[in-house]
């Protein structure tokens, strides 16, 4: 452990005199030693071994080297000393105002690279009813002591589901019990559909016994604020791939994480505007809306994050209470391949479905891929 630290101490040292010639963030009273960095945030100018805020930050990410130099630069006072504004706290913003380039993360390679891809025979422009086999990665979760599938999800692997927190530690307690893979509509099985050429099948739905101890929550989610609304399911054997079950895949790049889409399409289960859940697998296609726009519907919660994002609240099209967990996701095109990326988990909004100037909270995915 010791060696550890002395190797985290010395990798910082190098970052700060390798950010010698970069445009140095400070702002220092050399009355006291009280400074702020380059971003507002205030500190105390210190030598860089002792700032254990950004010791702790170094060893909590996972970052390409240029990244933490472009980080670290932000927080020098006095690079002839190395000394360092050292905040108050981890720096946790100025990591996710920081994009990064995942694909060369240790675990990208564990995702598959088939994903974001369906072969819907026949896809539905103008309705809230999904086509079977166009969204294989959806995933609904039931709780003990309730019949509804409450939750919903996506397959990012065949053994890993992606989800909410608030899905796997809700605030009535009940307790993670079951995952069904690919459903379409809860009243008929096999799920069919007449083409037009002839009815086409779907295979029976996959169902998996699982319980909290298969979760993954994000350590640092908190249930008041809905911060890191994030977790993990692993599924104690794999799911068979196929039409009507496939992963989708997560914003990797940086211009996948980047491009600014001006809408998205939501999907699950969850209520519709009458309050009842659907049998049926329901889309809806939401506007992007500014965090400083929704802001204001969520002081409740304290101040939104970069780590969150708001869509929807117009034209009563939104997702609703039993769609927490389900993705927010958009089509991204590059070098003529189609896919699917998502791009937030539903975590919070109004009770009433679709109420106008509301929109629902989300938990931005591309934030935690190096989770």
């Amino acid at each position: 452990m010791e060696f550890a630290r002395i190797s985290l101490v010395a990798t910082v040292c190098i970052l700060v005199c390798c950010a010698a010639g970069a445009r140095l963030g400070y702002n220092r009273s050399w009355v006291t030693d009280a400074c702020s960095t380059r971003e507002g945030g205030e500190g105390t100018c210190i030598n860089v071994r002792n700032c254990t805020a950004l010791l702790k930050f170094i060893s909590a990410n996972s970052l390409p080297y240029d990244q933490y130099k472009s980080i670290i630069s932000k927080f020098i006072c006095n690079l002839e000393n190395q000394q360092v504004c050292c905040p108050f706290k981890v720096p946790d913003v100025i990591a996710s105002n920081t994009v990064v380039d995942h694909s060369q993360h240790s675990n990208y390679k564990l995702l598959p690279t088939n994903c974001g891809s369906s072969i819907t025979i026949q896809k539905i422009i103008n309705g809230n009813e999904t086509s079977l086999f166009e969204f294989p990665w959806a995933v609904a979760l039931q709780h003990k002591g309730d019949a509804r599938w409450g939750c919903g999800g996506t397959l990012l692997s065949n053994r890993y589901i992606l989800t909410a927190a608030h899905c796997i530690r809700p605030s009535n307690m009940l307790q993670l019990n079951k995952v069904r893979l690919g459903e379409h509509n809860f009243k008929t099985n096999p799920d069919c559909e007449d083409s037009g050429f002839g009815t086409t099948c779907a295979d029976p739905p996959q169902d998996f016994d699982v319980s909290i101890d298969d979760a993954i929550v994000h350590p640092e989610y908190d249930s008041r604020t809905y911060k890191n609304d994030i977790a993990l399911i692993r599924l104690r054997k794999s799911a068979q791939i196929s039409d009507s079950v496939s992963p989708i895949c997560l914003p990797i790049t940086v211009d996948e994480q980047t491009f600014d889409f001006k809408n998205f399409t939501v999907i699950g289960w969850g209520g519709t505007e009458n309050s009842f859940h659907s049998s049926i697998l329901l889309k809806v296609r939401v506007p992007k809306v500014n965090n400083s726009v929704c802001a204001p519907r969520y002081a409740g919660l304290g101040a939104l994050t970069s780590k969150q994002m708001c869509a929807g609240g117009k034209d009563e099209q939104d997702s609703c209470a039993g769609d927490s967990g389900g993705p927010l996701m958009a089509d991204y095109t590059k070098d003529r391949r189609f896919r699917t990326l998502q791009y937030g988990i539903v975590s919070s909004g109004p009770s009433i479905c679709g109420f106008e100037q509301f929109p629902t909270l989300y938990t931005r995915v591309d934030k935690y891929v190096g989770w």
